[in-house]
Formats: C-alpha cells, structure tokens, sequence
C-alpha cells in the first residue's frame, strides 16, 4: 500500500474518532435521606438531608421538595433550593429546619426509644435543572444518637 494511501487512511480514522466526542452518560435518579435529625429547643427540628448522586458524573441540583412523615403523622413539608454540584457516585447533605406538626412531634419523641426507632418516610422531588425533576421516597427509621441529647439517625 502506498504510503500517501496509508495517511489518507489514517487522518480518515482520526476524523471520524474526533467526530465522536465525549460519551454522554445518562443521569441516573438521585435519592434523599435523613442522615440526622435534631430537636432544638424552640421545637423546630433542623434536618440533615443526604442526597445521594448516583451518577458517574458531576450533578447540579436544584428545588428539593418533599414530605416528611414520622410515624404515621405528617411532620411538614421541606421546600428549598439545594443548589449544589454533588461529584459522581457521591453525596452531600442539605440542611433544613422545619417546625413539626404537633402529631409528628409526639411520635419522634414516644417511638424513637424503642428498640427499632421511629418509622419516617421522606417523599417528593430533586430538580436537576440541566435533565428533569426525579421523583424519590425513602423509608427507614430513627433512632436517638448515643450520647447526644434530642438527636436522632
């Protein structure tokens, strides 16, 4: 084979791997927990939401908005602008205070001695402004932190 044959076909494999570009993953639906919830004084609760980013790649996030159910009771509803990059396979938490109904309040404090805690569920929406709104929910428990006083994991 000639040797300018060879470099036509050499600079024709370059284009056409430089046309591809970057692989674009998609991105995959983030979650939300309580990573811990602590009881102030004033009978606010300032809660640590874990969102989790399960993408390889970095994600901005954007409006957060869910409901918080502890026991069977309604605790209120958390609405806010998280507005953080969170890396690939990684998490971040987003800190809210909200002022629980009084039902939920009472629940946290009569099951979270039990043995397995109290039931919370959190449900609702993270807009990834760049992809869509994800949906998620999450259901656990809480119970109180060693040591620590009106805290909760």
């Amino acid at each position: 084979m000639p040797n300018f044959l060879r470099h036509i076909l050499l600079a024709a494999a370059f284009t056409a791997l430089a046309a591809c570009g970057q692989v674009k993953h998609p991105i995959n639906p983030p979650s939300a927990s309580i990573q811990q919830l602590d009881a102030l004084p004033n009978g606010q609760w300032k809660l640590q939401v874990r969102i989790e980013n399960f993408s390889d790649q970095t994600v901005h996030y954007g409006a957060f908005k869910a409901e918080l159910h502890v026991g069977d009771a309604l605790a209120g509803t958390l609405d806010t602008n998280a507005d953080m990059d969170i890396p690939g396979e990684n998490a971040d938490i987003l800190e809210v205070t909200l002022t629980p109904g009084a039902d939920a309040a009472k629940a946290l404090k009569a099951d979270a001695t039990r043995p397995d805690g109290v039931a919370y569920e959190l449900k609702g929406t993270i807009d990834i402004p760049s992809a869509k709104v994800f949906k998620f929910e999450h259901k656990s428990r809480l119970s109180p932190v060693p040591g620590v006083a009106n805290s909760y994991r």
